[in-house]
């Protein structure tokens, strides 16, 4: 009854360069095993282009794992990894460790795979991932291991800053302080909470509660969850509170998708 981790073994002390490219941000970080370090948060815009510049000495690491939901940035940065001197490996449908039970493979965010291998540390399969990005992907690797597809809906931004920007009089709020326990405004931003927010988390729950009902025989889903994404702490501190949270889910399924790749 072990959870089947990947990437472990006798190559599991490596240090590898996790780089997961976002649609407006990336995130990068040098991994070993269970550590993280040097973590960055840099502009997916010329990322490829300024690589070498972001990592002039890579001789502290021993690989590169990578992926990307950006293809124009994805081909420049492939380029610049070529002639970096150091084995760069791209997650993608292709390559994969999990099987990917979907009707057309290649349309899986290399993303969600990453998130998908990371969430194998801490479950057995079946299990959910969440990603709060953009987008929000809910993500779920059934009882067999495979990953068989989710959900993808308008991220938090889209949800909060879309009314103000749009509309004259509805303002800006504030998404992590906002009142969980409210049903009914009896304010505007209380409405914009309720509606937008709460709306949110309940859209995300009732996701998950479905995934439960059809895939998870009789087992908590909310259990097996993990929350990850740079909007995650934006969220209700309240909703949040029993959840399980990893930041760094992506880089972990990197690293994890390398070490596995190498040790064959």
């Amino acid at each position: 009854n072990k959870k089947h981790i990947f990437g472990r073994g006798k190559h599991c002390r490596m240090k590898i360069l996790c780089i997961d490219m976002g649609n407006t941000r990336t995130h990068c970080a040098v991994v070993e095993n269970e550590n993280v370090d040097q973590f960055r948060e840099l502009p997916t815009k010329n990322f490829g282009a300024k690589f070498s510049e972001y990592f002039a000495n890579l001789s502290a690491v021993d690989g590169i794992a990578w992926c990307s939901v950006v293809p124009k940035e994805a081909g420049i940065l492939q380029s610049a990894l070529e002639t970096c001197g150091k084995k760069a490996l791209r997650l993608c449908y292709k390559n994969c460790p999990i099987k990917i039970d979907l009707k057309n493979p290649a349309e899986v965010g290399d993303d969600r795979l990453a998130d998908a291998i990371g969430a194998a540390r801490f479950f057995k399969p079946p299990y959910i991932c969440v990603d709060m990005g953009t987008a929000i992907t809910i993500d779920l690797v059934d009882k067999s291991g495979s990953y068989a597809g989710g959900a993808i809906a308008p991220g938090l931004h889209a949800f909060t800053l879309y009314l103000h920007e749009k509309t004259a009089l509805l303002p800006k709020i504030d998404p992590q302080n906002a009142d969980y326990s409210v049903s009914v405004g009896k304010s505007t931003v209380e409405a914009m909470s309720v509606g937008c927010v709460k709306g949110l988390c309940r859209l995300i729950d009732g996701i998950i509660n479905d995934i439960q009902a059809e895939f998870f025989d009789g087992q908590n889903a909310e259990q097996k969850t993990v929350f990850t994404g740079g909007s995650l702490s934006l969220l209700p501190k309240k909703w949040l509170a029993l959840r399980r949270r990893e930041c760094h889910l992506a880089l972990l399924g990197l690293h994890d998708f390398y070490i596995t790749k190498i040790q064959g």
